[in-house]
Parts: C-alpha cells; structure tokens; sequence
C-alpha cells in the first residue's frame, strides 16, 4: 500500500528454515546446491506463517534492474544510509 506507506504481507517457510534459519543467511545464488539439500532433508511440514507488517520510510524510484539497490548486507551499509527517510 504505497500511497499509504505501508507494507503487509505474509511469508510461509517450511519447518527446516524455522529451526535452521542461519542456514540462509547468506547469498543464495551462490549456495544453490547447498539449499536444496536443505530443502529435501526437510521437515517441510507444518508450515510456519510470518506475518508481517512495516511502515515505509524511504520511497524512491531508481529504474528496473538496478543493481546496486541492495547490494550490501545490512551491515555493510554505509553511515546513516538506514536512517534516510523522505
């Protein structure tokens, strides 16, 4: 919902990220083989609901596949980049 600058949405993940979260904490283009054993080792059942919702702080338009909008992890930010807002 943009024009009211909020988010809500909900995620459904399987059991074996629930209880092994630090496994996808990674990029994971980069570790493909690594996720799909993962995912069929399971458990995949039940399945475990996120809801989520959020208010949006900094809303721009940078263009289709510009890459450098997330590029770094959250860390990796550079000084007050996460405190923007507009």
């Amino acid at each position: 919902m943009p024009g009211k600058r909020r988010i809500h949405r909900v995620i459904f993940f399987p059991q074996w990220i629930r209880r092994h979260g630090e496994r996808t904490v990674c990029f994971q283009n980069d570790h493909l083989d690594e996720m799909h054993t993962y995912r069929d080792s399971g458990p995949t059942y039940p399945i475990y609901v996120v809801p989520e919702f959020a208010y949006i702080t900094l809303l721009e338009h940078v263009g289709a596949d510009h890459e450098s909008v997330i590029d770094v992890a959250p860390g990796e930010l550079p000084p007050g980049c996460a405190g923007r807002s507009n």
